[in-house]
Formats: structure tokens, sequence, C-alpha cells
């Protein structure tokens, strides 16, 4: 009868562990990973956030990253810009100037997508998340992890 009281809990504890492991969205899977979700909810975790304040965090950080899209591709783009250029007898300083601008409208579109994405998280913390925050900032992106 004893053994068979050890036995059940026995297996109710590997079904939960197993559960953690294999379930998307348990405990034990969110701990995984080292992509940026990873470091993001890393990052709620040390700075104690609300969950109304990680939904913003969330939220930014994927608008955020769909905006990198068109820097991706606008980075393409003068890659086979850089590549026509070169391939001409004479390189072609207008070509150079004009590819040299649409990535600098690029880069400004993102920073004012950033500048906005700060602000807004920035409105969401309290004096000490903001503090943490900065304090993770400043000593780097490893931080999270430590």
């Amino acid at each position: 009868m004893f053994g068979f009281v050890i036995g059940t809990i026995c297996l109710l504890l590997l079904i939960g562990v197993l559960r953690r492991r294999w379930y998307p969205g348990s405990y034990g899977h969110r701990w995984r990973g080292h992509g940026p979700r990873a470091f993001l909810w890393r990052l709620l975790r040390r700075i104690d956030a609300t969950p109304a304040q990680e939904k913003v965090f969330r939220d930014e950080a994927e608008g955020f990253w769909e905006a990198t899209g068109g820097l991706r591709e606008g980075l393409k783009a003068s890659r086979r810009d850089l590549a026509l250029a070169m391939r001409d007898e004479a390189l072609d300083k207008q070509k150079l100037a004009a590819m040299f601008r649409k990535q600098d409208e690029i880069l400004a579109g993102l920073r004012e997508r950033l500048s906005a994405s700060l602000e807004r998280v920035h409105a969401t913390l309290d004096a000490r998340q903001r503090s943490q925050l900065a304090d993770l900032l400043e000593r780097g992106g490893h931080a999270a992890h430590c």
C-alpha cells in the first residue's frame, strides 16, 4: 500500500515536470531560449513589472521589431545599389548619395519609432522601476541575466 502511494506521487510529479517542459507558455518553457522574447521576459521579471506594464513592453517591442524589418530591406537594397555602382566604369557619386539618403530616411523613421516606444514605456513605469531599468541599461545587455 505504501509503495502504491509513493508511486502515484512520483507519477504526478513526473507529469508536472513534463508539462512544464513541453507545453508553450508553461513556467519551464519561458525560462528556456535565448532570443529577444526571453531577454524581454527576464527583464520584466527583474523590474517586477505588472501585467499591464508587461503588455505595453511586449507591444512596443513587437512594433519596434516590425519597424526594423524596413531597415533590413533597406540594407538589402543598399547592397544591390552599391554593387551596381561598383560595376560601372567610374564610381557614380550621385548613386552613392541617393543610397545614403535612403538609409538616412530609414534610420530617421526607426529613431522616431524608438523614441515613441521609449516614451510609452517610460510613462508606464514608476520611479523605482525606471531606476532599475536605467541601471540595467547602464551595465549592458547581459545585466538582466544576473
